[in-house]
């Protein structure tokens, strides 16, 4: 009976230490995804861009596990914060604004790394409303002077509003300098804004209430293919005139320019600081295969404000990786495949 009694007790310690040992590694485990780096995603605020980023967000934290940070910034704190390793990555990335900071940081030798276009193309512009072009007959940027009172400032009615883009943009500088180059500033008063809907809520204001507008707006964005715009005509881009506009931001001694040109449209870019590489080497082999498309990217928009999503971002991602599984598919392996396609069910 003691024999028997022996026995039972040492398996019974031998079960405990088991079952101890077993909850132990399932612990470490646990841990070890946890501990995963966070991913930081650049956010500056505009519409593909947040759906970029919400799309890569849901792909790396239900199909790789990492926690991801949105990080709202605005063009001039990235430039500084992006090279040092603050941030991972910007899914789209204009590089046609910021030439000679792009040759300087995107590169070889540089901290910060291109993995390839996220989108075709990145068309920028200045826009009125079609049947204002077709009615007045306004053509080019030079016909906007004798138009201005289309156009008036609420504000101050001796000129016309320019809806700029928003504060902190490089795009917004860019704007100020064509303006003074296409003599428009003796016509027109500059409206900027700090928050990308007030753009975009007067724009829209304008088209609903058949008000002419006069703005700088971007590709592939809903209200684009909402509404009909007619795009200013422009001298064709020419990279030496482009050098004079970027040259003329930093140093006001060269303005006034005498000539200025369009903007170039060209692949927008995903770009990552190189310590991801070592960081979260599996996420960076998958965005070196996304590409959001944008045509595929239109449609999001479009779902997007047909459905009143206001800053619900994910909710669009979700629409996107529902709509495009063959796309998305090939980004990805296999087990991230079937974690995604598990996290969707039932959203």
């Amino acid at each position: 009976m003691r024999n028997l009694n022996f026995g039972w007790k040492r398996w019974l310690l031998l079960f405990t230490a088991l079952v101890t040992a077993v909850t132990l590694v399932a612990g470490c485990a646990t841990k070890e995804v946890k501990e995963k780096p966070t991913i930081r995603l650049v956010d500056a605020q505009w519409e593909s861009l947040w759906i970029a980023n919400a799309l890569a967000e849901f792909i790396i934290e239900k199909g790789y596990g990492y926690p991801v940070e949105q990080v709202v910034c605005t063009t001039a704190v990235y430039m500084v914060t992006f090279p040092k390793g603050e941030m991972d990555v910007h899914m789209e990335f204009w590089s046609q604004n910021l030439p000679q900071w792009t040759a300087e940081h995107i590169s070889a030798t540089g901290e910060l790394e291109s993995l390839g276009m996220t989108l075709e193309g990145g068309p920028q512009f200045w826009c009125i409303p079609q049947w204002v072009h077709e009615e007045y007959n306004i053509n080019t940027v030079f016909d906007m002077k004798d138009h201005w009172e289309l156009f008036k400032d609420p504000a101050d009615p001796t000129k016309g509003a320019f809806i700029n883009s928003l504060i902190g943009w490089q795009c917004t500088e860019i704007n100020k300098v064509k303006l003074e180059a296409y003599g428009l500033t003796e016509y027109y008063n500059i409206i900027e804004s700090g928050a990308a809907g007030s753009l975009e809520a007067a724009m829209t204001a304008a088209q609903k209430k058949h008000e002419p507008v006069f703005a700088y707006y971007w590709a592939p964005t809903a209200i684009m293919g909402m509404y009909d715009w007619y795009i200013l005509e422009e001298p064709e881009y020419d990279p030496d005139v482009w050098a004079k506009v970027v040259a003329a931001i930093d140093d006001p001694s060269l303005r006034p320019l005498d000539e200025a040109c369009a903007y170039e449209s060209v692949p927008l870019l995903k770009v990552i600081h190189k310590s991801l590489r070592n960081k979260a080497p599996d996420v960076v082999a998958m965005l070196e295969k996304f590409t959001m498309g944008l045509e595929r990217c239109n449609r999001a928009a479009a779902w997007a404000k047909e459905n009143e999503i206001g800053s619900d971002w994910e909710r669009v991602a979700i629409w996107y990786l529902k709509e495009y599984e063959d796309v998305w598919k090939t980004w990805v392996t296999d087990d991230a495949y079937k974690k995604i396609k598990d996290a969707l069910k039932g959203l």
